[in-house]
Parts: C-alpha cells; sequence; structure tokens
C-alpha cells in the first residue's frame, strides 16, 4: 500500500500580513489609513481612506465606524477624540420634540473642527489665489517648471472656489493671466492673437490656452526648479554654488533670445546717458578757476589779465 506524499501548505510573508477580507486592518498595519496630527490639512483625507474601506467591507453601523477611525490615530488623539458628546451619544433629546440621532457625519465635523486649517474652506480661499497670483508675479528668474508648478498650483485653489461660486471662471482667466510676468505675458498674448484670430481682444483667454501657449515660449529652459510662494504652499529654496573666486552662480537661467535683448536694451540705454552728457559738457562754457589763475601783466596769483581783475593793469591804463 502507497502512501500519498503529504501536501505541503506554502505561505508567502505578504499572505500571512494582509488582513483577511472579513474585517478591517489592525492598527500600526502596513494597510491601515494613517495621520499625521502636525498636518490638519490630511484630516479630510484620512477619512476619506477610511469611509473607502467602509463601503468595501460593507460597515454602515455608525458606532463601528468611529470606533475604527478612533482606532488608528495616536492614543492621546484617540482619547480627545472620543471624549466628544457626539461619540457616545446616539440621540440627543430636543425640548418637547422627537430626538435627533447622532450620525458618523455629525461627530466626523465636531473633530475636524478640531484643528484649524483642516476644512477645505480654509484651505483654499479668494485671498489665497490673489496671493498666489502676487507671488508669481514677482518672481525674477522664470523657467518652465515654474510655469507648470504655478498652473498646477492655481488649477487646485481655483477649481475649488469655482465649484463653491466663491469666483467667476472669467475672474479665473484674468487672475491667471494677471500672475505671468510681463515679458513672458506679451510673448503669451502674440502667439494667441495667432492662434486664435477671432478672440475678441478684451475678453482673457482660457488658462489652458494660456498655458500651453507659455510652455511653447519657455521650451529649453530648467523645468524642476522654482516654485510659486503663497500662504500655505511651501517655495523650493534654490541654494548658489560659490566658486574658488566667490563668484555666486545660481541655477537659473534665462534663454539666449531673451538676455541678447536684455543686453542691448541696457548698450542703448548706455549710450543715451553718454550721449547726454556730452552734449552738457558742450553747452556749458569753460569758466577757470581764478584761485589757481596766474596774471601774465603782473604776474601774480589769484587773478587773470582781464579788465577790471588786475590792478595794477588799471594803474598803468589810468597813467595812459
Amino acid at each position: 500500500m502507497t502512501l500519498s506524499p503529504t501536501p505541503t501548505i506554502q505561505l508567502s510573508l505578504l499572505t500571512l500580513m494582509e488582513p483577511t477580507a472579513q474585517c478591517m486592518p489592525p492598527r500600526n498595519h502596513f494597510s491601515a489609513p494613517k495621520w499625521d496630527e502636525s498636518k490638519p490639512r490630511e484630516l479630510t483625507q484620512y477619512f476619506k481612506e477610511l469611509e473607502y474601506l467602509f463601503r468595501d467591507w460593507g460597515i454602515t453601523s455608525h458606532t463601528q465606524m468611529k470606533e475604527y477611525v478612533a482606532r488608528y490615530v495616536m492614543y492621546d488623539t484617540a482619547g480627545t477624540w472620543a471624549g466628544l458628546s457626539e461619540f457616545a451619544a446616539t440621540t440627543i433629546p430636543v425640548g418637547d420634540q422627537a430626538a435627533t440621532a447622532i450620525s458618523y457625519k455629525n461627530w466626523k465635523e465636531a473633530v475636524i473642527c478640531l484643528y484649524p486649517g483642516a476644512e477645505e474652506s480654509t484651505c483654499y480661499t479668494v485671498n489665497k489665489l490673489h496671493q498666489l497670483v502676487q507671488d508669481n508675479f514677482d518672481l525674477s528668474a522664470y523657467m518652465l517648471g515654474t510655469f507648470s508648478t504655478y498652473y498646477r498650483v492655481f488649477q487646485k485653489i481655483s477649481w475649488w472656489l469655482l465649484q463653491h461660486s466663491k469666483i467667476h471662471a472669467n475672474e479665473e482667466r484674468h487672475l491667471f493671466q494677471k500672475g505671468i510676468p510681463t515679458l513672458l505675458w506679451a510673448k503669451i498674448a502674440r502667439r494667441l492673437e495667432i492662434l486664435k484670430p477671432t478672440h475678441h481682444p478684451k475678453d482673457p483667454y482660457d488658462v489652458k490656452d494660456v498655458y500651453e501657449a507659455g510652455n511653447w515660449h519657455l521650451k529649453g529652459t530648467d523645468m524642476s526648479l522654482g516654485i510659486p510662494c503663497a500662504k500655505g504652499i511651501l517655495p523650493v529654496t534654490i541654494q548658489p554654488q560659490v566658486t574658488t573666486n566667490n563668484t555666486v552662480i545660481t541655477d537659473s537661467y534665462i534663454k539666449k533670445e531673451d538676455m541678447e535683448a536684455t543686453i542691448s536694451t541696457a548698450v542703448a540705454s548706455a549710450m543715451t546717458c553718454i550721449e547726454t552728457m556730452i552734449n552738457t559738457q558742450l553747452s556749458t562754457p569753460h569758466t577757470p578757476n581764478a584761485a589757481n589763475s596766474l596774471c601774465h601783466f603782473c604776474g601774480e596769483l589769484g587773478h587773470t589779465m582781464s579788465r577790471g581783475c588786475c590792478n595794477t593793469l588799471e594803474q598803468y591804463i589810468c597813467l595812459g
């Protein structure tokens, strides 16, 4: 009688670490949602990640959802959240009327209120959009990477403002154009006039059209340096390189044709200044300094042999 070999079970480490399909991942599991309390703006994203898991695993109990949300944060934070009146209560009395149910949504709003800056309404404001526009306009060195970053950050803020009727579409287009430096905007406007000849000159161009025209003009410039600075948005700090001769060299540079135009303008201004100085000197009569003048009649210093300047000459003239 032959015995069949004992079947072997092979389990990978990843399989052992994965949570079962019937339960939420345990705390500190690599797949568990996480939130850093030092970044309040990410709190709403933490709630969204958990709500995706609730839907996947069919969790509909509001009490369970509250417990899972408090499960994956720090111990002290979980205690604070669980201490809210909306966490334990399921209903609240309202006078003589029927009790009002306290849902997971009510508790979630109470938690978000504990962290100023976590609400989307404080993350994206009209003032922040205006600040971004001004910061971008004030940049001295402008490159493709700078322009692309300005477009992405502007779109993120303006999209939320448009969705909540804080600004209008024409205002969005006007603000985007307002944040582009004058020299670059002149080039973009010329290209858009060619590409869109029927566009009314007083109407602002679409944001995407302006972005594509700007990319076309900035081809060949750096694509990674420079992030527009706005309140709540950290800029990239460019560290200058110092050579052995103590010459500071920055990583930013401009296109060749822009440099040639700048040099030509500087030379023309210098030539105009020199010409003005020469004309001023030629038109001004030369008056010698009497203190250092020598009189050729009497040989004394301090005056010249001009009528009324030399007393000796005047005496001789009177004597005939």
